[in-house]
């Protein structure tokens, strides 16, 4: 009996130490599984504080070959693409806020030299502005004073935008006027100022421009016509429309530019319309242009008036017209009108 029971006790203590063994190894195993699967859901968790909290850097090192590898893949990629856009969008806004630098320098160079106020000159009513476009182009429009009866009469066009369009304006307009003198004729004047033009001109810019001398005493009107739209005549007490053509090309294209210049005389209620392409290619929502026919209806229908309602009837109908599109291009106008 005390064989058997010793023989007993042997095999309750080796049940007993196998017992503790696989209990052991189940614990063991168990804190490997659950290591196993916590470790790579805390590596999510805190990855995706990490980002959360910009640091776009991060990556998540979860190599499980399941679904939580997978969305590990999904928050680097996703942080990844994050950063790329955060950086284009730091490039946009600081491109975004380099060109509204540029427009408000190029708009201030355009508007400082534009004349501040209408002159006065006898027997005649004068009137122009100006309405900038988003992106500034290059128009500018001049009252040159040459004698006591005589005045330079200049409205332009210049190529491009921005501020390179605004600082080739402003050079153009300056030879104008350093041209424009008691003796010069107004070919000559263009010609010459084109000369220099040409010399300065390294951009390969251009202006378009009509150039007149507005002799109030004569009443006569000299021009030339720079590969401008030619501007709208309407005599007094007549519908018919005549058109100030004269040969000529752009200026800044070739130092030696041909210019023809034509004198006209002036009589009682003549009106006379300058404009810049901005008026007839305003465009509207359906994409058609305000055009040339609408300009002379509303002059037609306003002729009436002073010429400064003559403008804002004309500029009022253009905007109208143009509704919610952009205006992509620079409105400028000037009309003259004998007493």
């Amino acid at each position: 009996d005390e064989h058997i029971n010793n023989h007993l006790q042997r095999i309750e203590k080796v049940f007993i130490g196998i017992f503790i063994i696989i209990l052991l190894a189940v614990f063991g195993l168990t804190f490997f599984l659950s290591r196993l699967i916590t470790n790579p859901i805390v590596a999510l968790k805190n990855g995706a504080a990490a980002i959360g909290g910009g640091d776009l850097d991060h990556r998540v090192a979860v190599k499980t070959g399941d679904e939580l590898q997978d969305l590990a893949s999904s928050l680097n990629k996703m942080a990844a693409d994050l950063k790329e856009y955060m950086e284009e969008l730091r490039v946009t806004t600081a491109e975004k806020e380099r060109m509204t630098k540029e427009l408000e320098i190029g708009k201030g160079i355009q508007q400082s030299f534009l004349p501040e106020s209408n002159p006065e000159i006898p027997g005649m009513e004068v009137a122009a502005f100006n309405v900038p476009a988003l992106e500034v182009g290059g128009d500018f429009y001049d009252f040159i004073p040459i004698t006591e009866d005589r005045w330079g009469l200049v409205i332009a066009d210049v190529s491009g935008k921005g501020v390179p369009a605004a600082l080739f304006m402003a050079i153009s307009r300056t030879l104008i006027r350093a041209h424009t003198t008691k003796n010069s004729t107004a070919v000559t004047a263009v010609t010459e100022a084109n000369r220099m033009i040409c010399e300065d001109s390294k951009s390969c810019m251009f202006v378009t421009l009509f150039y007149a001398i507005l002799d109030s005493k004569k009443k006569t009107l000299t021009y030339v016509n720079a590969g401008h739209n030619p501007p709208m005549m309407f005599r007094g007490g007549s519908v018919d429309i005549a058109l100030l053509k004269a040969k000529g090309i752009a200026l800044g294209v070739i130092e030696e530019v041909d210019l023809e210049e034509v004198e006209i005389e002036l009589t009682d209620d003549d009106i006379v319309v300058l404009y810049t392409d901005g008026v007839t290619e305003a465009i509207n929502e359906k994409e058609e242009d305000f055009g040339e026919a609408r300009l002379v209806k509303v002059i037609q229908e306003n002729r009436g008036l002073p010429v400064g309602d003559i403008i804002d009837r004309i500029r009022d109908e253009v905007i109208a017209f143009a509704g919610n599109q952009p205006q992509f291009d620079d409105i400028t106008l000037m009309a003259l009108k004998t007493k």
